[in-house]
């Protein structure tokens, strides 16, 4: 039985290796990279404050007006999920209220790597901390025939609060000049 499963992974290793190689790299030009320009909104939260506070309809909106423009300017729109629920299974549930997201970061409450990454390790007291947020971020990113190069992330805007969230959403979600 040990020797059937082992063939039968060895088969399905050739099989893997003779099909097509996946890349992310475009076929580009050697001479002419590719440069994306990304426009990323960030979205922190919890269903603490989210389930009862209007914020579910307003990222909805907020996530439809910026690929708009964002598609508008020749740029990629982003739309990250982080959820602040101490558990994988409630953070997962609690970003399903808002749609898809195209990247998210789940359980760990307030020591989540993107929470850390984005509103600092030291937690408490500052309206820096307060939740729910919505940070935008502009980045390059550049690709060849072999190679993908990411810039860093550069902060266009910060909206705090469920009321600045809304109030920003309700004007248009209008991106930073």
């Amino acid at each position: 039985m040990r020797r059937a499963r082992l063939v039968a992974l060895g088969g399905l290793a050739s099989v893997l290796a003779a099909g097509p190689t996946p890349t992310i790299f475009h076929s580009a030009s050697r001479s002419a990279p590719v440069i994306e320009r990304q426009v990323i909104a960030l979205y922190l939260g919890t269903l603490g404050t989210d389930a009862e506070s209007g914020m579910v309809p307003a990222i909805r909106e907020m996530k439809t007006a910026l690929t708009r423009q964002a598609t508008a300017t020749g740029r990629e729109f982003i739309a990250r999920g982080v959820s602040l629920e101490p558990s994988v299974d409630d953070g997962l549930r609690h970003l399903s209220l808002f749609g898809i997201f195209d990247e998210v970061s789940l359980g760990g409450n307030w020591t989540n790597s993107a929470v850390v990454r984005y509103l600092g390790g030291t937690i408490g007291g500052t309206r820096a901390t307060a939740i729910p947020q919505v940070i935008l971020l502009e980045r390059e990113v550049t690709r060849d025939a072999s190679r993908l190069e990411v810039g860093d992330e550069r902060e266009i805007g910060r909206y705090i609060g469920t009321k600045e969230i809304s109030t920003w959403v309700r004007g248009g979600a209008p991106l930073p000049r």
